[in-house]
């Protein structure tokens, strides 16, 4: 009997012990403050779109040989817009770390159907009398197209070296190979409404702020950033590409 009352006393000793630690680690446990879940961070590159883009837009932060009409080919946005978003007055001067902001396609929507924004808008009167000529007499390779990613506007075949004339009058405002995929890159604005822009030549016979002539050469067909010889050409009326076709004789 005395034997089976000191078996019972260890087992419910071994017990008490057992229920003792638990709770002395739960204790431990719910002693220490759970951490936080940490915030999510939005990276921005230099020279690059943000990695994670939000409802408000985009930020792009200024490099080296940027221009507003670069930036604005980029995101398929009138410079005019960039530079009133930015509070940036013309002659539209960046400098290299300036942070670019570029409002979502939703702000820009509910901008367009702003009355007061349309009010503005109808005042003010762009020249539309651009006379279009060819950019070189090459075979059309390949035709616009609003569903491709990325560049938007018509391939030239030619042979490097070839000759690439200005569209039409106007003022250089971007030269350089700053914009990936289209190597070595002239923009031309004609006036308020239209640029033209001529991708992946070989050598640059103008620079920024020179003022050219309708067939005027500007450059020499290549293919810097390209797997063959060819001129890309664009033409943007108010930032967005349009079918060059419609407008070269």
């Amino acid at each position: 009997m005395k034997k089976n009352i000191t078996i019972l006393i260890y087992v419910l000793s071994f017990l008490l012990l057992i229920s003792c630690t638990k709770i002395h680690r739960h204790t431990e446990k719910s002693s220490i403050p759970e951490k936080e879940p940490r915030k999510e961070r939005v990276y921005f590159t230099y020279g690059l779109k943000s990695k994670k883009g939000s409802e408000s837009g985009d930020e792009y932060i200024v490099k080296k040989g940027d221009t507003l009409y670069s930036i604005s080919l980029i995101y398929d946005v009138n410079y005019i817009k960039i530079a009133k978003w930015n509070n940036i007055r013309s002659p539209y001067k960046l400098r290299v770390g300036d942070r670019i902001i570029i409002k979502s396609n939703k702000f820009r929507k509910e901008e367009t159907s702003d009355e007061k924004y349309k009010e503005i808008k109808k005042k003010v009167k762009y020249a539309s009398n651009v006379k279009w000529s060819r950019p070189h007499n090459g075979k059309i390779s390949k035709e616009f197209s609003y569903s491709d990613i990325g560049k938007k506007g018509i391939d030239i075949s030619g042979k490097i070296g070839d000759d690439i004339f200005s569209s039409s009058d106007g003022m250089v405002v971007y030269t350089g190979n700053g914009i990936k995929g289209y190597g070595n890159l002239i923009i031309i604005k004609h006036n308020e409404t239209f640029l033209s822009a001529y991708a992946h030549t070989s050598k640059i016979l103008v620079e920024e702020n020179n003022l050219v002539k309708k067939g005027q050469v500007i450059a020499k067909l290549g293919d810097t950033d390209s797997i063959k010889p060819i001129l890309h050409f664009q033409i943007r009326k108010n930032g967005k590409p349009v079918d060059p076709i419609k407008y070269l004789p």
